[in-house]
């Protein structure tokens, strides 16, 4: 008897599986995720604000300690010192705009996320297209870009 209860319940499961229900240890704790993704959309959009704002301590905020910045040259940062000894004086300066479209966004729960923009800096009236992909690493309840990479652009739509 307990044989065939434990055959009805095996199959019982795999029927709710097959029919799409899902068990409730199956299930992700959404909350946590729904929270990371949440926070992970201000951070991208803080990142955005303080280039705009040319904020140079919010943006400043935003890097890991570890950050590496890759410029479209090939010129490599390493760390956030060096990442802000860059952006400071760069930020300083009023004769640039640049402009971000956001092309595609990745989370991965409390991880990992990613965001690759088309980008036109301009600067004295000369514009230049550029890629730019920002990965950022969750880390004490907070996302924080561990990586900047810049590239000619525009990005290609194929």
């Amino acid at each position: 008897m307990f044989k065939q209860l434990a055959c009805i319940g095996s199959v019982a499961v795999l029927a709710a599986v097959s029919l799409g229900f899902e068990t409730v240890a199956a299930q992700p704790p959404q909350p946590a995720a729904a929270h990371c993704e949440r926070a992970f959309d201000r951070a991208v959009d803080a990142y955005i604000e303080t280039t705009d704002e040319r904020d140079a301590a919010g943006f400043a905020a935003l890097l890991h300690k570890d950050v590496t910045a890759i410029f479209a040259n090939g010129g490599v940062l390493y760390g956030k010192e060096a990442t802000m000894g860059f952006i400071e004086p760069f930020f300083e300066a009023t004769n640039w705009t640049q402009t971000f479209e956001e092309l595609t966004r990745v989370v991965r729960g409390c991880k990992s996320g990613f965001v690759l923009f088309d980008s036109v800096f301009t600067q004295d009236g000369e514009p230049t297209p550029l890629v730019i992909g920002v990965t950022f690493t969750w880390e004490r309840g907070r996302w924080l870009a561990v990586h900047n990479q810049d590239s000619n652009g525009p990005a290609s739509k194929g």
